[in-house]
C-alpha cells in the first residue's frame, strides 16, 4: 500500500512538472473565443509549438471555442480554464486505426487524444461539449433487437464484419473502409499511451464513448463530471486493455455503462489477447444510464486485480454487471467490490455469461477452450440496495438498446455455464429490497454470508446446478406465502449455517431425494422436499 501511495504522489507531481516551463495561449495564435470563427486551425498551431518547444502548457481562456478534432503531444498540459467551452460540432473525419467495442478496426479519429504519447494532462473546469444527436444523424443509431432480427450496433456492415472475423482476423482493408462510415468517434482517446491525468473537466453530451483508455498505463482520471445521457452508447470511461488506472472522484450521468472495464471481443481479442488489469475505482457518483461498475462483455484479453470501493449507483439499469458469453473466452479474476450503495437500479447485481449485444446471436454450448470465459475470485460485499427493479429496461433510450430481460424479476443474478461455472463467487454483508430476489446457477464454491434479501416475489434465494455451495446467515424479512426462503436444485454437499425464524413457514426446500445431501448448522433448520420447478420463466430470454 505504501508503494502503491508513493508511486501515485510520483504521478501527480511529475504531472504538474510537464507543465512547467512555457505556457501557450491559443489566443495568441488566432483562437476566437466568441464563437465565432473555428479555432481548430489556431489549435493546432498551439500545439505544434508546444511540441516544438519540448513541451508545454497550452491554456484555453474562458470564452467559446468551436473546435475540430484537437491532436494531442507527447509533455504536454491541456488546461480549460473555468469559463471555457470547446465546443465540437458534428462532422466527417478522417479515419485511424483503434478499437470499437472490442474490435480493432477503422473509426473517425477522436475528439480530443493521440496515439503513442507519454506525460499528458487535461485538466481545467471548463467544458467539452457536443451534441449526440447531431452525430447520430449524421453516421446513424443502432438498431435493437426485434422478435424477428438480432439487430445492429452499426448496420449490417458491421454484423457481417463480426462475422468474417470469425472465420479470419485481421481482415482485408476493404472490409475496414465499409464499416467506417457507420462508427462515431470517442470524446477523448488516449491509445498506446503512458503517465496520462484527466482532471477536472466537464464533458456534456458525447459522439461516443466519452473517455476511452485504450492500450495505455499509468493513467489517471478523477473529478470529472461526464453528463451525456441519453446518447447513443455514449457511456462514460472504458479501461479497454490498459494497465494501472485510477478513477476517482467522479461524477457519471451517461447514455451507456458509467465505468467499464473491456479485453477484448471473440476470435479479435483472443488474436490481440491484452487484458486490462491493475485498477482502483473509487469515490463515484453514477446517475442514470445502463450500467454503474462493469466488466465485459469483451472479456477476451482477460480482467484481472480490479477494486471498487464507496460508489453511489441512482437510477441505472445494472449496479454491478460482469458479463461475457461463449466463445469470447477471457478470465475475470481477482476482483474485489466493496461497499457500494445502489438506489432505484434496475437488477443491482449481475454475473452473467450470457450477455448478447445488438447483431449478437447466442452460441451455442461447446467444449471447453480458450473461447470459454472464466469468472473466478470475486467478492462483493458491504452492499447496501432499496427498490430494485429486477429487470432491465432500456425503454428511457430508444437508440440504445442492449441487454437480456428476465422472464421473472430479479435482484441479484449470478448465471455460469455449465461445462465452465462460475467459481469461488462470494457475496457478504448485502441487504436488498425490490422486485425480485437471488437467483444462481452452475456455481462452484458460491458463497453467501450475511446476505437479507426482501423480494416482492418467489423464493428469496433460488440456486441450482451449484456444487461447493454455502450460505451463512441468510435471511429475509418478507417471508412470502407458498415460496420457502431457499429453494436449491441439484445442489449436493450444499452448508447452511445460521439460525431462522420459524415462523415464516417453510425456510428451506430441496428437491425430492436432495435434502440427505444438504448439510443443516444448526440442524433445527426447517426443510422440505418438494417437486416443484420454480425456474419455469426464470432464465434468461436471449
Amino acid at each position: 500500500m505504501r508503494r502503491q501511495l508513493l508511486y501515485w504522489a510520483f504521478l501527480l507531481l511529475a504531472a504538474n512538472a510537464w507543465g512547467v516551463g512555457v505556457v501557450f495561449n491559443v489566443m495568441d495564435y488566432g483562437a476566437h473565443n466568441d464563437g465565432s470563427a473555428p479555432a481548430a486551425e489556431a489549435i493546432r498551431a498551439t500545439i505544434q509549438a508546444a511540441k516544438t518547444a519540448g513541451g508545454g502548457t497550452v491554456i484555453f481562456p474562458a470564452g467559446k471555442y468551436i473546435c475540430g478534432p484537437i491532436e494531442l503531444t507527447s509533455n504536454l498540459v491541456v488546461d480549460i480554464e473555468a469559463g471555457a467551452v470547446l465546443e465540437f460540432p458534428a462532422a466527417r473525419l478522417p479515419y485511424s486505426k483503434g478499437r470499437v467495442q472490442g474490435i480493432e478496426c477503422l473509426s473517425p479519429v477522436p475528439l480530443i487524444g493521440g496515439t503513442g504519447l507519454e506525460n499528458v494532462t487535461i485538466t481545467g473546469h471548463g467544458e467539452i461539449t457536443t451534441d449526440n444527436a447531431d452525430w447520430v444523424q449524421l453516421f446513424g443509431g443502432p438498431q435493437p433487437k426485434t422478435a424477428t432480427g438480432s439487430g445492429s450496433a452499426f448496420g449490417p456492415e458491421w454484423n457481417e464484419l463480426l462475422t468474417l472475423l470469425q472465420q479470419k482476423t485481421p481482415q482485408p482493408d476493404e472490409e475496414y473502409l465499409k464499416v467506417a462510415p457507420h462508427l462515431r468517434p470517442d470524446f477523448i482517446r488516449m491509445m498506446n499511451c503512458k503517465d496520462v491525468v484527466i482532471e477536472s473537466i466537464h464533458m456534456v453530451g458525447s459522439p461516443f464513448w466519452s473517455i476511452h483508455l485504450l492500450y495505455s498505463q499509468n493513467v489517471a482520471v478523477r473529478g470529472v463530471s461526464l453528463e451525456t445521457f441519453p446518447g447513443a452508447f455514449t457511456g462514460g470511461i472504458y479501461i479497454d486493455s490498459s494497465r494501472d488506472v485510477r478513477i476517482s472522484d467522479s461524477y457519471f450521468d451517461n447514455g451507456d455503462d458509467a465505468i467499464t472495464l473491456k479485453a477484448g471481443k471473440d476470435a479479435d481479442g483472443l488474436r490481440v489477447n491484452r487484458s486490462t488489469e491493475n485498477v482502483t475505482i473509487t469515490n463515484c457518483l453514477i446517475h442514470r444510464g445502463s450500467g454503474g461498475i462493469v466488466m465485459g462483455s469483451e472479456t477476451s484479453g482477460g480482467i484481472r486485480n480490479v477494486v471498487v470501493n464507496n460508489v453511489v449507483c441512482q437510477g441505472t439499469q445494472a449496479g454491478i454487471n460482469i458479463k461475457s458469453e461463449r466463445g469470447r473466452g477471457g478470465v475475470v479474476e481477482n476482483v474485489q467490490i466493496d461497499n457500494l450503495v445502489m438506489d432505484n437500479v434496475g437488477r443491482a447485481i449481475s454475473v452473467s455469461e450470457y450477455y448478447t449485444m445488438q447483431g449478437e446471436t447466442p452460441p451455442s454450448p461447446e467444449p471447453v477452450s480458450e473461447r470459454t470465459p472464466i469468472f473466478r475470485n470475486i467478492a462483493i460485499s458491504r452492499i447496501t440496495i432499496e427498490h430494485a427493479r429486477g429487470s432491465f429496461d432500456f425503454g428511457w433510450n430508444p437508440v440504445s438498446i442492449s441487454g437480456n430481460k428476465p422472464g421473472t424479476p430479479v435482484t441479484i443474478d449470478i448465471a455460469g455455464l455449465p461445462e465452465k461455472p462460475i467459481e469461488e463467487l462470494r457475496l457478504s454483508d448485502i441487504t436488498a429490497s425490490g422486485a425480485g430476489g437471488l437467483r444462481a446457477r452452475f456455481t462452484s464454491g458460491l458463497e453467501l454470508s450475511n446476505v437479507g434479501m426482501m423480494p416482492e416475489n418467489g423464493p428469496s434465494f433460488l440456486i441450482s446446478d451449484s456444487s461447493k455451495l454455502k450460505l451463512i446467515n441468510v435471511s429475509t424479512r418478507t417471508g412470502l406465502a407458498g415460496f420457502p426462503v431457499i429453494r436449491l436444485d441439484r445442489c449436493p454437499g450444499a452448508i447452511i449455517q445460521g439460525s431462522v425464524n420459524e415462523d415464516k413457514g417453510a425456510y428451506l426446500s430441496v428437491g425430492p431425494g436432495e435434502s440427505a445431501s444438504t448439510v443443516l448448522e444448526p440442524t433445527r433448520i426447517p426443510i422440505e422436499e418438494k417437486a416443484v420447478d420454480y425456474w419455469v420463466n426464470a432464465v434468461e430470454k436471449q
